[in-house]
């Protein structure tokens, strides 16, 4: 976890520098799209995300370790402003998801066997549509607003990886191209913004695993911060 916050940090350091160096110029460059900006007609701009795994799962057999069990988001986002008030856009992001399994007697995922250490990782990229509405002071700056938004995402990797612990000694086991897994994943968000920062929550209409897995599902709510990597 340390390493993503210290990533974030630079990530904003980086977005701080450019914003002071457009603050400091004296004149508009004769290449500029006046449509083109945070508050005009068309805008885009990248962004980064962490969010926490929340809710039930489908029962005791696949419960997990909250504040452990997270994902991380890169993606890239496009504006188009209808009026000073209401927008809507398009995303395309791609993600981790790492869910770490708690151990017990009735543990079900990935299966009944019961490890020192275990966690499911499925990473997706797909593509997101979303309107937004904007409130509060209004200028050339993304400002205060309110997303909702839907998204449908391939999963096209996930692995099973867990640790035993033996004779003093620590292995680490990674099993790749594992066939339980679903394919595809869909579902909606809502995201509150205050210029760079978001709160984002995210629900997963989709099931995290194949119906002939049978296997108990794991939770689909997820909760957390989101960062525009654009100017302050």
């Amino acid at each position: 976890m340390l390493k993503h916050l210290l990533f974030l940090f630079l990530i904003v350091f980086v977005a701080e520098g450019h914003a002071q160096s457009v603050v400091i110029a004296k004149e508009p460059s004769k290449d500029h799209d006046a449509d083109y900006g945070m508050n005009r007609k068309h805008y885009s701009h990248g962004f980064l995300g962490v969010l926490f795994a929340i809710g039930p799962s489908e029962n005791s057999g696949a419960d997990i370790h909250y504040g452990r069990s997270r994902s991380i988001e890169y993606g890239y986002r496009y504006k188009r402003r209808f009026s000073n008030t209401f927008s809507i856009g398009s995303e395309i992001i791609a993600r981790r998801h790492a869910f770490h399994i708690k151990q017990s007697d009735d543990k079900q995922v990935p299966d009944n066997i019961t490890r020192d250490k275990e966690k499911l990782v499925f990473l997706d990229a797909g593509l997101g549509l979303y309107t937004r509405v904007n409130f509060g002071q209004r200028g050339n700056y993304i400002g205060r607003f309110i997303d909702a938004g839907a998204y449908a995402s391939w999963v096209f990797h996930s692995r099973h990886v867990f640790f035993l612990e033996e004779g003093g000694l620590s292995t680490r086991v990674r099993v790749s191209g594992i066939n339980y897994p679903a394919d595809f994943a869909y579902g909606i968000n809502v995201r509150l913004g205050f210029n760079n920062w978001l709160v984002k929550g995210s629900y997963q209409l989709s099931d995290h695993f194949k119906d002939s897995a049978g296997l108990p599902e794991l939770p689909k709510y997820s909760l957390g911060l989101e960062i525009g990597l654009h100017p302050f």
